[in-house]
């Protein structure tokens, strides 16, 4: 219990995090829906997290390793500290609905669209859930300097701020994995719409909330380099969005069949 409760003062801001995520995807797809999708995000993150970390391992993130700094302070299982692997859940739901409010879909919608739609919006999203690792990976690769502390390293370096090319096509292999596993699972009323504007707002609310925890962070570390890339990845974020708003017809398309 005391770990427990070490574990929740000390990653305060990934359980704030996750609860905003799991809070819009359930009010998109209901309790059970939200549920088993965090869960089936946490499954996929760990057992891939783990592929890499372990020793000898690489894919698909290329080799890195967890440092055991913080086991007395938040809870770990087995190589792995669990709030890193539950964080993917929560930026793919900022991911999936930053892509929806570009494409005037919400995330019902989205899980529930025709193929012809999925097909189109799945690598939007894909793009958007790895950009955000582009902004966090740099960050925490120098937790030692901030309260998250140095919990991790790639032992032969990384041309991305220090960050192997690699971890980034790991990513991309992560996010297309959940998202379509996240399709297939139940949606309450088929994918209805929400609840209106709070609902679609919510994910790019939490995409973007993320996305400023980091980049102050940066700026806090006086991490120039890294807040301006941080700024350039947001100016490509925005200009692909807006491609993909003017590919899209303004009208709804039927959530499901064609």
């Amino acid at each position: 219990m005391g770990l427990l409760l070490s574990t929740l003062l000390f990653r305060w801001y990934v359980f704030f995090f996750w609860g905003v995520g799991l809070v819009a995807l359930s009010r998109a797809t209901g309790a059970l829906g939200g549920v088993l999708r965090f869960a089936v995000a946490w499954g996929v993150a760990y057992l891939f997290e783990w592929s890499s970390a372990r020793p000898g391992g690489w894919f698909p993130f290329g080799h890195y390793q967890y440092l055991p700094t913080t086991k007395d302070r938040e809870i770990w299982l087995g190589i792995l500290p669990l709030m890193d692997s539950l964080s993917f859940a929560f930026l793919a739901v900022g991911a999936l609905g930053l892509t929806g409010l570009a494409a005037r879909r919400s995330l019902g919608e989205i899980l529930a669209a025709p193929g012809w739609l999925w097909r189109r919006l799945l690598p939007v999203a894909v793009l958007l859930f790895t950009a955000i690792d582009m902004v966090i990976d740099p960050v925490a690769l120098r937790g030692s300097r901030w309260f998250l502390g140095q919990i991790y390293d790639y032992p032969d370096g990384g041309a991305y701020f220090g960050v192997t090319l690699s971890n980034f096509v790991g990513w991309a292999v992560t996010g297309t994995t959940i998202l379509a596993l996240w399709r297939f699972l139940p949606l309450r009323g088929e994918g209805r719409e929400e609840g209106g504007a709070p609902d679609r707002l919510l994910p790019p609310f939490l995409y973007l909330s993320v996305y400023l925890f980091n980049l102050s962070v940066a700026l806090w570390l006086r991490e120039w380099g890294i807040a301006s890339a941080d700024i350039l990845l947001a100016l490509g974020v925005g200009g692909l969005l807006f491609i993909l708003r003017r590919s899209l017809p303004s009208r709804r398309d039927p959530l499901r069949g064609a």
